[in-house]
């Protein structure tokens, strides 16, 4: 009798450690994305004029209800955004972590309107159009959404990806 209480013993304590191995499958992991924002910036030639767009800035808070119409008025946890200031778009990216699953798929559907503007139109500059159509990504990660129109976008994806691993 004491081998079978010691055997069921020592069985649920491995099942608590391997249980305890496992990671709290509703949680995402923090990504500071003012920090990665300096990265991309700093890692990555964005032509002249792109800049942080501040919302609490009024210039910043118009250009980003220029370019995302709706966002800043979102309950975000975190945002960075980096906009060309000049009429000839020489790219961009836009950072988000919302609060909600919800919230993220609002901050997606932004991210394909600008996509849709600026590829259709593009500031009636051909260059920024084909650069749209050419360079433009949109990557996701649960509530962190992001957005770049940049020549390395496809590598500036991939540190995006890298974050959450």
């Amino acid at each position: 009798m004491k081998r079978i209480i010691a055997l069921c013993a020592a069985a649920v304590l491995c099942l608590s450690l391997l249980s305890a191995c496992g990671g709290k499958p509703n949680q995402e992991k923090k990504v500071d994305l003012a920090a990665f924002a300096q990265t991309v910036a700093g890692g990555h030639e964005f032509g002249m004029g792109v800049e942080r767009a501040d919302p609490a800035d009024e210039f910043g808070a118009i250009m980003l209800d220029n370019a995302f119409p709706g966002l800043k008025e979102m309950d975000l946890e975190q945002m960075e955004v980096y906009l060309c200031m000049t009429s000839f778009n020489t790219g961009e990216f836009a950072l988000v972590q919302a609060k909600s699953a919800e919230d993220a798929a609002k901050v997606k559907e932004l991210f394909e309107a600008r996509i849709a503007t600026m590829t259709e139109e593009g500031m009636n500059y051909p260059d920024t159009v084909e650069a749209w159509v050419k360079h433009a990504r949109m990557a996701d990660h649960g509530t962190y959404v992001m957005l770049v129109c940049h020549d390395d976008a496809d590598a500036i994806v991939s540190e995006f990806e890298a974050l959450f691993k």
